[in-house]
């Protein structure tokens, strides 16, 4: 730990840039690094339609796309504000991540990784993507699965998670998927992740309850499943709960109370700092005018959104799908709830309300949005239909990320795609 502290502080920069060295643009390696996603996502889709079995060479397929992805997003989140600035304040002064106990946990951990807070983001990013795996191999959709973690991780929606660093936000939204899966009877969800993962996820990030309030919308009144006649797949997550709460009621009785005190234990010892950190980051966000990012306005968040639609309506038209039957689905109402709540974010952006906390909810929106319009797809086995968005997809990172990297001023600016440009050990912070 540094002798002097409250120096290096003051050498500090307070605002961005914050890093004016140790960064340099590489848009040929990362183009090459992203481009083996894809042949590994393109591999892995083989894999799974072969007839001649190549389960081994699959699985090995997904190992390499996880590890490319994680890779990926680690050096090129190395020059964004948020890995830079936790990166070096982690060493001495932690106070930018009091109420967010998880990080607290882990901060000697974090030290001692090679790159920091880049490798964590790595990390994060890629469990997105075993998400994406988990999800297509839940749903019988292991051929599309590969695809999948390229939409999710790649995705326009989740700019301000993957490109610019949110790691602590995104990592405390991908912990409340479990909920969202539980909530929409999207998926089978285990007992033990429906408990632990959402604890875990309030415990990484400020804005976590408001997460969990949306990812419990499917509960609302009206978004569950209604009788659809005959055609009606049976494949919906059944509901496990009501069922054992049947056969054993003193075992959810004994869970729901364990879950009570652990939450109570857990707010009774970081309510001290939790509540004055919500209130500190509100007030902040609210005055700060230069704090909030205008992704979802992107012209490429427009275009994915577009082909998003385009999929619904050739999903519609192959299923013969009218908008009585549309409706009296549950996932198909969940869509809907998902893509108004995220147009609502847009709304408020484009007209400046509260932008500084409006911003922050568009990427937990719009993930929770990719999931439930893949879940819809699912339903009607139209998975090809996500072929438009994943081409909108890979054709913003190829044409406007990385080709565009070549102009990026590393060095001078803090911005994503900007590599280190020495080994790990060389890294001074």
């Amino acid at each position: 730990m540094p002798a002097e502290p409250a120096v290096l502080m003051a050498a500090f920069p307070t605002g961005a840039p914050y890093r004016i060295d140790q960064v340099m643009a590489a848009p040929g390696a990362m183009t090459v690094l992203f481009l083996g996603q894809v042949l590994a996502a393109a591999l892995l889709s083989w894999c799974a339609v072969s007839k001649e079995g190549r389960r081994l060479l699959g699985l090995a397929a997904a190992g390499l796309l996880l590890l490319q992805v994680a890779l990926f997003f680690t050096l090129a989140s190395w020059g964004t504000s948020d890995i830079t600035k936790l990166s070096h304040f982690l060493t001495f002064d932690r106070s930018a991540i009091k109420g967010e106990p998880f990080w607290l946990l882990v901060a000697p951990l974090i030290m001692a990784l090679p790159f920091r807070m880049a490798t964590v983001h790595g990390l994060v990013a890629a469990g997105y993507g075993a998400a994406a795996l988990g999800l297509a191999r839940s749903w019988r959709a292991w051929s599309w699965s590969g695809w999948w973690v390229l939409l999710i991780c790649c995705s326009p929606l989740l700019r301000g998670f993957m490109q610019n660093a949110h790691s602590r936000q995104a990592l405390s939204t991908l912990l409340l998927l479990p909920v969202l899966l539980w909530a929409g009877r999207l998926a089978r969800v285990p007992r033990v992740m429906l408990v632990v993962l959402p604890l875990w996820g309030l415990t990484c990030h400020t804005t976590a309850l408001f997460t969990l309030l949306l990812a419990l919308l499917p509960r609302l009144p009206g978004m569950g499943a209604r009788p659809m006649g005959s055609g009606r797949r049976l494949a919906q997550g059944a509901p496990w709960l009501q069922n054992h709460w049947r056969a054993a009621p003193w075992r959810v009785l004994a869970l729901g109370l364990g879950g009570l005190i652990l939450v109570g234990a857990l707010a009774g010892h970081w309510a001290g700092e939790l509540v004055p950190m919500v209130r500190a980051k509100w007030d902040s966000y609210g005055s700060q005018q230069g704090y909030a990012n205008s992704y979802p306005l992107a012209a490429a968040v427009g275009r994915l959104q577009l082909a998003m639609a385009i999929g619904v309506v050739l999903t519609c038209q192959q299923r013969g799908v009218g908008l009585a039957r549309f409706l009296a689905c549950d996932r198909g109402r969940q869509l809907v709830l998902y893509a108004l709540v995220y147009g609502l974010v847009e709304g408020g952006l484009a007209l400046g309300l509260v932008p500084q906390i409006t911003s922050r909810l568009a990427d937990p929106a719009g993930f929770f949005l990719l999931i439930v319009w893949l879940a819809w797809l699912e339903r009607y086995r139209c998975l090809w239909a996500a072929l438009p968005a994943l081409f909108v997809t890979l054709d913003y990172w190829l044409v406007e990320r990385l080709a565009g990297s070549q102009a990026l001023h590393c060095g001078s600016n803090d911005t994503f795609l900007c590599v280190p440009d020495r080994w790990p050990w060389q890294v001074r912070y």
